[in-house]
């Protein structure tokens, strides 16, 4: 952090001075830890101490269990069921303003269903290759523990951007819903694909929402069940928008090329870095990290800030990455499978 460096230095000095003049208490200068803790911060050091962590610990379960303070509001969005025979729904939400909802409200809806085995561990083999072992019983048990909380995933049909009002439009789909051998949604892969996303696919019931990142702060605004018809607006633009953020990441790659960096990122390869792997195409960044097989999701923790991605497990980093560009922390997520060791960041 700039300024951490300078701060150290003159807070050196200010010991050296202290003792020189003899002044002695409870500690070495006259001072407490806490007032000590207290003069380094205020000058940009940054400390974290056990008390502070386990304060944050407390303070993030309680965002996710309970309803944040401050302005609730409403806002409609669409069910897009897998069964071509049930009519789209229009639903009325309600919730903390400065939150994506969806993320918290829809994990019982896609909480249940059992994992079938044979399609946990082709997914595996996809993501892992020739190193994936058999999940054997304990893996199932664990994924099938995972489905039962439910596991909400969002795919971005159109980001926010100045064209649309900073508004993003996403699915909420199962994580695992593939792994369930949940219906493939045919509705919702059209939708997809008038968006631009022509492999895109869909298993079970889904969700479609909306959401405005400015100005701040980020919330959750309608989405009526008109948004869904080919006629809508941001439908009609949708294509267009994706393709063009599409060119906007291959002016990144060229720009990369301009410079002299060499070029060797191919959409749709894996590039293994030991410890982790990652892969990127137009649309997000997606890194696969190995952690310990003992940990769990409560150990996980990962932050996102507009150029960098942090994970820690049991209050220790195992991965810091600077990233090339900016994201939108609001878009990225994460997931995590006990059964394999392995953990899914997408942004």
């Amino acid at each position: 952090m700039p300024g951490t460096e300078e701060a150290l230095e003159a807070y050196k000095l200010e010991e050296k001075r202290r003792q020189e003049e003899g002044r002695k208490d409870e500690d070495t200068d006259g001072r407490s830890q806490e007032e000590k803790i207290e003069w380094l911060r205020s000058r940009g050091v940054v400390i974290e101490t056990p008390e502070d962590r386990r304060k944050a610990a407390a303070q993030q379960k309680q965002n996710l269990e309970d309803p944040a303070p401050g302005k609730r509001i409403s806002f409609k969005y669409v069910k897009v069921p897998a069964d071509p025979n049930l009519p789209c729904e229009e639903i009325q939400g309600e919730g903390p303003e400065a939150r994506d909802n969806f993320l918290t409200m829809l994990k019982s809806v896609f909480a249940g269903g059992k994992i079938d085995a044979t399609a946990a561990q082709r997914a595996a083999a996809q993501h892992l290759g020739a190193s994936a072992q058999p999940l054997g019983s304990e893996g199932l048990s664990t994924l099938d523990q995972a489905a039962s909380e439910g596991v909400v995933e969002t795919f971005a049909l159109v980001r926010p951007a100045k064209s649309n009002s900073h508004c993003g439009v996403y699915i909420y789909l199962d994580e695992v819903g593939l792994l369930k051998q949940l219906p493939k949604n045919e509705r919702a892969c059209g939708i997809a694909k008038s968006c631009g996303f022509d492999n895109a696919e869909f298993y079970g019931d889904v969700f479609i929402g909306r959401t405005q990142v400015q100005p701040a702060p980020m919330r959750n605004v309608d989405f009526p069940l008109s948004d869904i018809d080919s006629a809508a607006p941001w439908l009609r633009r949708a294509a267009t928008e994706n393709y063009e953020y599409g060119l906007a990441m291959r002016e990144v790659k060229d720009a990369l090329e301009a410079k002299g960096v060499q070029q060797t990122v191919n959409d749709d390869d894996e590039h293994d870095c030991g410890g982790y792997k990652w892969s990127q195409d137009s649309e997000s960044v997606e890194i696969l990290l190995e952690v310990p097989q003992a940990a769990s999701s409560k150990d996980v923790k990962v932050k996102f800030s507009s150029q960098k991605v942090t994970t820690t497990v049991k209050g220790e980093e195992v991965l810091s990455l600077d990233l090339f560009d900016k994201i939108r922390p609001d878009e990225c997520n994460w997931t995590f499978s006990k059964a394999t060791a392995l953990m899914k960041v997408s942004c």
